[in-house]
C-alpha cells in the first residue's frame, strides 16, 4: 500500500521528520536570547582592550544595534568614569518579496550618520572652538552595514576624536563568517555583504580615502552553545545579519539544521566567530600618505617607492668602458665651462 507524503515541505526522511517534532525550541529571556554567553563576551572584552586600548578615563562612543548590545557591559567591565554615549547605527527597512526574500532599504540621515554629521558641523562652524574633541575612543559593532555613506560617516567620526584618539570597527563579513547558518542564509550574506568578495577591502579603502592610519586583524572567538539556544536565536533573527532573512527562509533553515548538522549526538555545539577588527587613528607622521598594515606588524613608512631613495648598482666588466667614456665626457664638459 502506497504512503502519501506532504508535498510542502518535502521531507528529508520519515524517521528524521518524527525526530524533528520532538525538538522543543524554548523562548529565552531578553538578555539570554541575544547573548553568545559569558565566555564569548570575556573574549570580546580582551580583544577590545587589545585593539582599542580603552582606559577608565576615556570618553567613549558606542555605535551598535540595541539587540545584543555590549554598551552597558563595556562600561562596567572597563570601569569607565566618563559618561558613555550610546548611538544606534541606523535604520534599515525590510520589504518581503513574493518569492519570500527580504529587500533592504537603508534610511539616510538617521542614527550614527546624522549624530556625527551634526557634531562635525558644529566643530566646523566654530561653535565648539574652545572645547576638546567630544571623544577619545569610538567603537562600532555590527554597524557599518547600516551606513548609506560610510566614507563621509568615517570622516565625521574622526573629526570627533581627540588627537590621539582611536576608532575601532568590529565587523563580521558574510564571506568570512564561520557561524553555523543554514545554506540559504550563508548565500544571502555573501551577496548582501557591503564589502563583496574581499571582506575587509571596502572598509579599509573608505578609511584610506580620508587619510587616516589603519590597522586590521582577523580574530577568532570560540562559542559553546546548546543547540536549542542557537536555533532560538536564529528564530529571533539574531545575530543582526539575520534581519535580511525572511520568516519563511528561517523556518526552512531551522528545519535544515535540525535534519543536518544538529541532528547528531550531543546537546551542545561548538563553533567559532571570525571577526574583523579594524582600527583607525589620526596620522602620527605627516608624510602625505596613510599607513595601512596588519595589527602587530612593525611600523614602516608607507609607499616607499614615492620617497627619495638611493640605490647602488654594481657595474660589470663588460660595461665599464662605456661608463668610463661617459665620465670622461662629463669631465671635459666641466673643464670647458670652467675656462669660459
Amino acid at each position: 500500500m502506497a504512503v502519501s507524503l506532504p508535498d510542502k515541505p518535502q521531507p528529508f526522511s520519515v524517521i528524521s521528520e518524527k525526530w524533528q517534532h520532538k525538538l522543543k525550541i524554548p523562548d529565552l529571556d531578553e538578555e539570554e536570547k541575544y547573548s553568545f554567553g559569558k565566555v564569548y563576551e570575556e573574549q570580546i572584552f580582551q580583544l577590545i582592550h587589545k585593539h582599542l586600548e580603552l582606559n577608565t578615563n576615556d570618553r567613549l562612543a558606542y555605535i551598535g544595534p540595541g539587540r545584543g548590545s555590549l554598551a552597558s557591559k563595556i562600561k562596567e567591565k572597563f570601569c569607565l568614569l566618563e559618561p558613555m554615549v550610546n548611538v544606534f547605527p541606523g535604520k534599515t527597512h525590510y520589504e518581503e518579496t513574493p518569492n519570500q526574500r527580504m529587500l533592504p532599504f537603508k534610511i539616510a540621515h538617521v542614527g550614527a550618520e546624522e549624530y556625527f554629521r551634526e557634531l562635525a558641523s558644529e566643530s566646523d562652524e566654530g561653535q565648539e572652538k574652545d572645547k576638546l574633541a567630544p571623544f577619545d575612543k569610538v567603537l562600532l559593532r555590527d554597524a557599518v552595514e547600516h551606513f548609506t555613506n560610510p566614507r563621509d560617516t568615517f570622516t565625521f567620526m574622526m573629526k570627533s576624536l581627540s588627537a590621539y584618539g582611536k576608532l575601532l570597527i568590529i565587523h563580521r563579513p558574510g564571506p568570512m563568517s564561520t557561524l553555523p547558518f543554514f545554506s540559504s542564509a550563508t548565500d544571502r550574506f555573501n551577496d548582501q555583504d557591503v564589502t563583496g568578495s574581499e571582506p575587509y577591502i571596502s572598509i579599509i579603502k573608505n578609511l584610506q580615502a580620508i587619510n587616516v592610519d589603519v590597522q586590521w586583524e582577523i580574530e577568532i572567538v570560540p562559542i559553546v552553545l546548546s543547540k536549542v539556544k542557537w536555533l532560538s536565536m536564529i528564530k529571533q533573527k539574531f545575530p543582526p545579519q539575520m534581519e535580511v532573512i525572511s520568516n519563511y527562509q528561517i523556518s526552512s533553515g531551522v528545519r535544515e539544521l535540525t535534519e543536518g548538522m544538529f541532528k547528531y549526538q550531543g546537546d551542545h555545539v561548538e563553533f567559532f566567530d571570525r571577526l574583523m577588527f579594524i582600527t583607525a587613528t589620526h596620522p602620527l607622521v605627516d608624510c602625505g600618505y596613510p599607513s595601512i598594515q596588519r595589527a602587530g606588524q612593525g611600523a614602516h613608512t608607507p609607499y616607499p617607492g614615492l620617497m627619495d631613495l638611493k640605490f647602488n648598482l654594481k657595474v660589470t666588466p663588460d660595461i665599464v668602458k662605456y661608463v668610463n667614456q661617459k665620465l670622461e665626457k662629463q669631465k671635459r664638459s666641466k673643464n670647458v665651462l670652467a675656462h669660459d
